[in-house]
């Protein structure tokens, strides 16, 4: 068959089937333009200048943007796959039809490759010029977030574009590969035959369904009963993926077997409302199940990310005032036998030397180290471990020392202890072990010893002891030689005055350096700055996810609504032909509509409350934020998605009615229900009015 005919029924195709193609070329286009922007930071001249950072955390800045491309080009794949697969389902009868009008399967392989073509440069290209064209805005924006001065200038990188291209490419081929590959095993004759073919009722799958229940009951037990940091970490990723499982596992199984429940339930099911939802909902989650399923999994991801993303911003210059209480702190290990006052006094000549004002100033000793928490007491951490719920960190002051941070006066016989543990669970009296020596308990003490230093207290379990003299420490060093890492820490906070500059903090932070050697020295005004690059990064990363994932969840939902606007044309018919008025089947169908529509979203804001602890505490590795504070963010975010994801029903319910009902008879509709507003008619009435 000549080419050129060939050619004009490639694009008289792509016409015809606008409404399915065009959105998700605009699907791809905006996956592009957010690859291709973020590619394009990690190449940008802005961030890095002839191999060094362009300002302080830049590199880290890159780092989050590599981050940030690979996770969108995993997604990329997946919505594209799946953007593709939905064009070529509604287009099945069509393609089935060529092979009946007599096209070889060399034409019909040219015709998809002409459209393959179309949709792939028309994505490509419009990504990448809207990548180009938005590279300097989102540069202008990144500045901000991570308060660094605005630059000139424009940066076009060649690397990532053709990177773009070339990544790009590659999966419009291999979707091609896969069409041709679907088209070429398909029999036309009974593509065309397979809508007419009668659907057996769908059977509960047990194993399916005991999996679900299964994996997502362990994954809520998991996120609701980590304690720590530390377990967060280790348990958020794996409680993600059971939760993914058992909500798949659920809508295919559970929603089935929910179902079947109800038809065997005689009092609700023979009823001409329910006997007819029920009967059509059971067909509909056979059909539609993996889909509501992954528009589940997606609002979850939006909302998670918006939590995330938002509290980052929120707190972070509450944070940075958490985390550095000073504006200066300074620490030191004491292995050589330093004393605090000897210390103290080189910190003073530092000071006078720098012609910095100290202000504020607390000086402190103490050791710390971690162990595991048994029925004991605490015993050696040795990692890595598979289970961190036990691991605690310990804070270990003298009595004098305890006495000069807090003024108060106790007498400690060798062998007794004073402690103050978070988990709230010390009891006076009884028998302590540390790393292995047996201590009593003489007194609980109220509260933290160390006063602003809660560095570790969402990590993990924190315990603070006091001993009475450096002997106690060394005969438990002694006692366990597994522990060389108790010894003392010096630390030195203190604020300064405003037009304290950098060069003297450089001359206070050297001539210490040179006479004892630092272990930390933090200065408030850099540490902000590292602060915002190293969030400013994450927020910005976050954002672009968010709207990809956002963009994703309204095109799947689009597609969802097309799908079964296909699929309820015939059933609408059927329930016509059935004896039921318009109103009636509309009402019938609008109700199943709306249940499978707002399942998906209302899972998800189940599955962000079972996540709200442990995803708190998840953020206690970056993050200081309070559970109120957490869970008003959350209330938030899901009241706005909830919000936006009603707009998106609305705008695309339009589209699925047109499809079910045609255009005219919507319109129709929608003037006949405003009538019968105006007019004040009862449902009743028109219920009546209907029927007659």
């Amino acid at each position: 068959m000549n080419n050129n005919l060939l050619t004009r029924l490639a694009f008289t195709g792509l016409k015809n089937n606008k409404k399915t193609v065009i959105p998700y070329i605009a699907l791809c286009s905006v996956t592009i333009t957010v690859f291709h922007i973020l590619l394009s930071l990690v190449n940008s001249k802005f961030l890095i200048q002839n191999g060094n950072p362009a300002f302080y955390g830049a590199d880290f800045l890159r780092f989050c943007m590599t981050i940030g491309c690979i996770a969108v080009g995993i997604f990329a794949v997946i919505f594209v796959f799946y953007g593709n697969s939905f064009v070529m389902k509604c287009r099945r009868k069509e393609i089935g039809l060529y092979g009946v009008l007599g096209l070889s399967k060399k034409n019909v392989t040219f015709v998809m490759l002409i459209e393959s073509l179309v949709q792939s440069t028309c994505s490509i290209g419009v990504g990448i010029f809207a990548g180009a064209f938005l590279n300097k805005i989102s540069v202008l924006f990144l500045f901000k977030i991570v308060k660094q001065p605005f630059v000139k200038g424009l940066d076009f990188s060649l690397k990532a574009t053709l990177i773009t291209l070339v990544f790009f490419m590659v999966i419009f081929a291999v979707c091609f590969i896969y069409n041709i590959l679907t088209v070429n095993m398909a029999n036309p004759i009974s593509v065309l035959k397979s809508e007419n073919v009668g659907e057996k009722e769908p059977k509960v799958k047990i194993i399916l369904l005991i999996i679900g229940v299964a994996a997502i009951t362990y994954g809520y037990y998991m996120a609701l009963t980590a304690k720590s940091t530390l377990v967060a970490m280790t348990s958020l990723f794996k409680a993600i993926v059971l939760v993914s499982v058992g909500t798949y596992a659920l809508f295919i199984s559970g929603s089935i077997f929910v179902l079947k429940m109800l038809k065997k339930n005689k009092d609700y099911y023979y009823k001409t409302k329910h006997f007819i939802s029920v009967s059509n909902l059971m067909f509909r989650m056979k059909h539609n199940a993996a889909g509501l399923a992954s528009i589940c999994i997606l609002s979850t991801g939006v909302i998670l990310l918006l939590v995330c993303t938002s509290s980052l911003m929120m707190l972070g210059e509450q944070n940075i005032d958490i985390m550095y209480p000073h504006d200066v702190t300074i620490s030191m290990a004491s292995d050589g036998g330093l004393s605090l006052e000897e210390v103290g006094k080189a910190v003073d000549e530092a000071l006078d030397k720098s012609g910095i004002e100290a202000e504020n100033r607390r000086d402190e000793r103490y050791s710390v180290c971690f162990g595991e928490m048994t029925e004991k007491g605490i015993e050696p951490d040795c990692f890595p471990r598979e289970d961190l719920s036990n691991t605690c960190c310990i804070y270990m002051v003298t009595l004098d020392d305890y006495y000069l941070y807090t003024g108060e006066k106790e007498i400690l016989s060798p062998g007794e202890i004073l402690r103050y543990s978070t988990d709230n669970k010390v009891k006076e009296g009884e028998s302590f072990s540390i790393f292995g020596k047996e201590f009593y308990v003489k007194k609980s003490i109220d509260g933290n010893v160390l006063g602003d230093d809660d560095t570790y207290d969402d990590f993990c379990d924190v315990e603070y002891i006091v001993i009475a003299n450096e002997a106690e420490k060394d005969l438990i060093i002694q006692n366990n030689p597994d522990v060389p890492n108790l010894s003392a820490t010096l630390k030195f906070s203190f604020d300064v005055g405003e037009k304290t500059t950098d060069e003297q903090i450089q001359i206070l932070k050297d001539e210490i350096n040179e006479k004892y050697g630092l272990k930390t020295f933090s200065y408030k005004n850099e540490e902000r700055d590292l602060f915002y690059s190293l969030y400013g990064g994450v927020f910005f990363v976050g954002i672009f996810l968010t709207i990809l994932f956002l963009i994703a969840t309204v095109m799947l939902i689009f597609y969802k609504q097309m799908s079964e606007g296909m699929e309820d044309k015939k059933r609408f018919e059927i329930l016509s032909n059935a004896g039921l008025s318009d109103k009636e089947a509309r009402g019938v169908i609008k109700s199943q509509v709306m249940l499978m529509f707002f399942l998906p979203v209302c899972t998800a804001i189940v599955h962000m409350m079972f996540a709200s602890k442990i995803l708190k505490l998840f953020m206690g590795m970056i993050l200081y934020v309070k559970m109120s504070t957490f869970c008003c963010a959350i209330a938030i975010v899901c009241l706005v998605f909830l919000l936006i994801y009603t707009l998106v029903y609305r705008i695309t319910s339009k589209q699925y009615y047109n499809i079910v009902y045609g255009e005219n008879k919507y319109n129709e509709s929608i003037k006949e229900n405003r009538e019968s507003f105006v007019g004040n008619y009862s449902y009743g009435e028109c219920g009546s009015g209907n029927r007659a």
